[in-house]
């Protein structure tokens, strides 16, 4: 979806700002209650570099990162703490790159803290063994503070759910190989930073999320299992939130009364003018609950009253959606940017509009 960061921003400042009860030395306010402040002056890690050339995908890796925050608040909550990013996993740390010692390398004698399995040694991947796999794809880092000292970390571990062997097939890693990974894997990267930085004592605990990046058309990725280290142990479950293009097979196979609503709010929406407006979306499930639709109307309005038009109806037609605990957020879209931004909230049936 096209201008996720302007549509995001955008978004949020259609509710009240909410002043959080955290305390740091320097810090923004959320935008609404219930979320996550800044601490400021906001520091780029230079991590940000390894990410986009891991994850070209801008879109994929907001969503990751929202997630991450969105799990994270079951664990540390925004009312007490507020956020810095990649304080610790900088880009030397992850950079594996022209044999450099980095986390997102294979496991090896020059390199024994990378978290992929080593080149000589076959990884189990339940279908059969691959030699050479890739599974840990990025390292997404949230760091929590409170009274400018460290509260927490939260890191998303973004992974292959296929990889590819000798002869270029693709081969799917079953759940009970992929939990056992990723149990190994998070124990490890805990340790490691534990003993690394000192910051990072036993005290301070560590959320770990797994996020599978998708490997079909339909999937824009999910989170899939978790870990909590509280000390040296770790409590270990799975997760059922993911993204589904819409419309898809997968979403018409899962969410056949939320498929049928889109279907018939895209049927009407795209012939409102008389040129073919296309009409898409991104659904977030979680629970097997759709909680967040975000549509895209691509219009070749040629005037304000046509766009104008456009605009009134999308509002108006989403009363076809008759869930009250999904949020909706629809951006249309013109042939020189966005026009508009609807936003319906969970449970509501008004709509709000922003029109530039």
């Amino acid at each position: 979806m096209r201008k996720t960061i302007s549509l995001f921003i955008l978004i949020m400042l259609f509710v009240c700002t909410a002043c959080s009860s955290t305390t740091n030395t320097n810090q923004s306010n959320a935008l609404n209650s219930g979320e996550y402040s800044a601490i400021l002056p906001y520091e780029s890690s230079d991590s940000r570099i390894k990410h986009a050339s891991l994850i070209s995908d801008t879109d994929a890796r907001i969503r990751m990162e929202e997630g991450l925050m969105e799990l994270s608040k079951d664990y540390f909550s925004p009312n007490e703490v507020a956020y810095k990013t990649q304080v610790f996993l900088t880009y030397d740390e992850l950079d594996a790159t022209d044999g450099s010692r980095g986390l997102l390398g294979t496991n090896r004698d020059d390199n024994p803290n990378g978290l992929n399995p080593s080149p000589d040694e076959g990884f189990d991947t339940g279908n059969g063994t691959v030699t050479g796999a890739v599974v840990l794809v990025d390292l997404y880092e949230l760091d929590w503070y409170a009274d400018d000292n460290l509260q927490g970390i939260s890191i998303a571990m973004a992974i292959n759910d296929e990889i590819t062997d000798e002869d270029g097939n693709l081969v799917e890693i079953t759940q009970e190989r992929m939990q056992n990974y990723l149990e190994v894997t998070a124990g490890h990267l805990v340790s490691y930073m534990r003993e690394r930085f000192n910051e990072i004592s036993s005290n301070v605990p560590i959320y770990i999320a797994c996020f599978s990046l998708g490997s079909s058309e339909d999937s824009l990725g999910s989170y899939m299992y978790q870990g909590y280290f509280d000390g040296s142990q770790g409590e270990y479950s799975t997760l059922d939130l993911t993204w589904l293009n819409v419309p898809s097979t997968t979403f018409t196979e899962e969410q056949e009364s939320v498929a049928s609503q889109f279907t018939e709010y895209q049927q009407t929406m795209s012939t409102i003018l008389v040129d073919y407006s296309y009409v898409v979306g991104q659904a977030r499930i979680q629970e097997d609950q759709v909680n967040e639709l975000k549509i895209t109307i691509t219009c070749h309005g040629k005037s304000a009253s046509e766009l104008l038009a456009i605009v009134q109806a999308a509002r108006d037609e989403l009363s076809v959606f008759s869930s009250t605990e999904c949020e909706y957020i629809v951006e249309v879209l013109s042939d020189d940017g966005t026009y508009a931004l609807i936003s319906r909230p969970v449970s509501s049936t008004e709509s709000t509009v922003l029109v530039r």
